[in-house]
């Protein structure tokens, strides 16, 4: 589980003074829950997943991994972070020595460290690319091999900061599927950072964070009946998702369970035809 306790945090600005990002914040992530943080451009959602992973530090206020308290200046081995461009986290030539990295770092034992990397990169579908060279891997490539090095060092919590922005469609379709898998059979504690609506359905809980303050937080049941129909927190949707909007705001019943375009996209056949569409 995360726990953060008045949390306040800011950086320095270039004249001197502190730019504020995090004033007495409070968060709660139970174990094992998906969560999506959305947010405008400087709402704080890459600082939170820093100070969450322990690459920067709070000014004042706690940060508890897994009931651990997390020291000022340390960074979690209990959380695994994977940011937009794969490419920034790899670090060998060979891509099952990229996935073997972290454990070797981690001292373990060479038969250990083999048993590892090769269930990292089966889960991922990366097994046949043991030998390859990740820098000549596509986006969607090098991001499951980021993610295979991950599982293999058995993180408790995955943050992923916008990991499919820089993926075309079919890849990002692909690492979705893949988190929801991790967290349907691994049972890992989520926190995907993303600007996109449709990404953000996957999880169970959604959190809207707008300077440095949580504006929502809850399952995607109350977001749709409360946020979303009434457009509460005045966002920009997508047109697929603005459309489902409106027609909620006209009366339509628009079930909560909707994660997908292509669930979407069903409904409205649904709706403008009259009949169920096959």
């Amino acid at each position: 589980m995360i726990e953060i306790n008045e949390l306040t945090f800011s950086y320095p600005s270039r004249s001197g003074t502190e730019i504020p990002v995090f004033n007495k914040f409070n968060l709660f992530i139970p174990r094992g829950r998906y969560v999506s943080l959305m947010g405008p451009n400087g709402s704080g959602k890459t600082t939170l997943g820093k100070l969450i992973k322990g690459l920067i530090s709070p000014k004042e206020g706690s940060i508890r991994i897994a009931g651990e308290p997390l020291l000022p200046g340390e960074i979690s081995p209990r959380v695994g972070y994977i940011f937009s461009n794969p490419e920034n986290q790899i670090v060998c030539a060979v891509v099952e020595e990229d996935v073997a990295f972290g454990l070797e770092n981690m001292g373990l034992d060479r038969e250990t460290i083999v048993e590892r990397v090769e269930k990292g990169l089966a889960f991922v579908g990366m097994q046949n690319y043991r030998g390859a060279s990740p820098h000549h891997l596509s986006g969607g490539q090098q991001q499951k091999v980021v993610l295979a090095g991950i599982l293999a060092m058995d993180c408790e919590i995955l943050i992923l900061d916008e990991p499919t922005s820089m993926l075309d469609l079919q890849d990002q379709e692909e690492i979705l599927r893949l988190l929801a898998q991790i967290h349907g059979q691994e049972k890992k504690t989520i926190l995907h950072i993303t600007h996109s609506f449709s990404a953000a359905l996957r999880a169970q809980d959604f959190i809207y964070l707008d300077k440095g303050q949580i504006l929502f937080y809850g399952p995607w049941e109350d977001f749709w009946h409360k946020a979303f129909v009434g457009n509460s927190l005045k966002l920009t949707y997508p047109p697929l998702w603005e459309l489902l909007r409106i027609l909620g705001e006209e009366g339509w019943a628009i079930p909560s369970c909707i994660h997908s375009p292509a669930e979407a996209q069903k409904f409205l056949i649904e709706v403008f035809s009259g009949q169920p569409s096959t």
